[in-house]
Formats: C-alpha cells, structure tokens, sequence
C-alpha cells in the first residue's frame, strides 16, 4: 500500500466533522452559526452541551492519535508521522465539506503529538498554560504555545524536517487563532 496508506487517511480522519455532527445530533444545531462558529470541542461545550463537546474533543483527539499510528504503522518513511500530523490538522481545521471552516486544531494536535513525540506535547501544554496565565486568555496562550512547536521540535531532535513540517503545522493553527490575538489585542482579558 505504500506511503499513500499514510497520508490519505491522515487527512480524510482530519475532515471527519465531529464538532458539527454532534451539534446536529444532540441539539439540531450547525455549530458554524451558534456561539463562536468554531467547528470544535469548546464552541460545541458552550453551545451545544458538556457530553456532546467532550465526545468532540475525545474525537479530536483521537483523530490526531490515530493518524499518527496509522502513519507508523503503514509507512517505513520517517518523515509520514510528521506528515500525517500537518494532514490531519490540515483536514480539520479548513474542512472542504464545510466550506473550509474547522476548529483551530489544539485537540488533534495533542492527539498526534501523544504518539509522535509526547515530550513535545508536555512542553506545548506547559507553555500553554504559562501563557494563558500571563496573558489571561487561554486562546491567545494556546495560540501563542502552538507558534512555538517548531522551536520544541528543534531542540528536542535537530533535525530540520521536524521543524519545517512542525512550522507547517503551527503555522495552520496559529492562523486560525488570529482572531483571538485580534481581540485580545482590543483588550479582552477572560480566561475562557
């Protein structure tokens, strides 16, 4: 099956809609017009309800988790875990079956990262939280950690294919946070 095993169902498990299909099943909601209009589990927890914004983010989660495994699994490139990452937050933070709207990729990505570099996810979640602290907004601080992967990512392996496709995949995360950087930037200091 070759490297195309890999990368496919990276992303096609990235598209997989789990905030939208769950507001549509529990609450009859599209979650791109309620609340935010993210596509993902914090949009779903305010709008739409706790057990179906947690199944959202389990989901997510395990969206990323089972990309990277299935990377692993299928391929012998070194390089298709990585890739499998960027995809599968690719898939779900600019979903082609929703116009190109998706969530902002934090679950996904700590999903992948469980199984490609956990040491990575530690660092990104203690930054995130440093920051949320210090900026007291958990989107600016998530944001602002996810910019930092490529960074981690050197220091830990020194290797520049991690850090490209690791710049590559803050870079679509941090784009769709751009407007949370907007609005803390015309003063919103909440910590939600």
């Amino acid at each position: 099956m070759g490297d195309y095993a890999a990368w496919l169902p990276a992303y096609l498990l990235g598209v997989f809609p789990s905030a939208y299909i769950f507001g549509r099943i529990f609450k009859g909601v599209d979650i791109r017009k309620v609340g935010s209009g993210n596509v993902g589990g914090m949009n779903t927890v305010k709008e739409v309800g706790l057990l179906p914004g947690v199944l959202t983010i389990a989901f997510d989660v395990g969206k990323g988790i089972l990309a990277v495994h299935l990377a692993s699994r299928f391929s012998t490139n070194p390089a298709m875990p990585l890739l499998a990452t960027f995809l599968v937050v690719l898939g779900h933070n600019f979903n082609p079956f929703l116009q190109l709207r998706g969530g902002k990729g934090l679950a996904t990505t700590l999903g992948a990262l469980l199984v490609l570099s956990p040491l990575t996810a530690a660092i990104l979640l203690v930054f995130a939280a440093l920051f949320a602290i210090i900026l007291r907004d958990t989107n600016t601080g998530a944001g602002a950690a996810a910019a930092l992967m490529p960074l981690v990512y050197w220091f830990l392996y020194h290797h520049w294919g991690w850090v490209l496709l690791g710049a590559a995949t803050a870079l679509i995360i941090v784009i769709k946070h751009i407007p949370d950087f907007r609005s803390y930037r015309k003063g919103r200091r909440k910590l939600v």
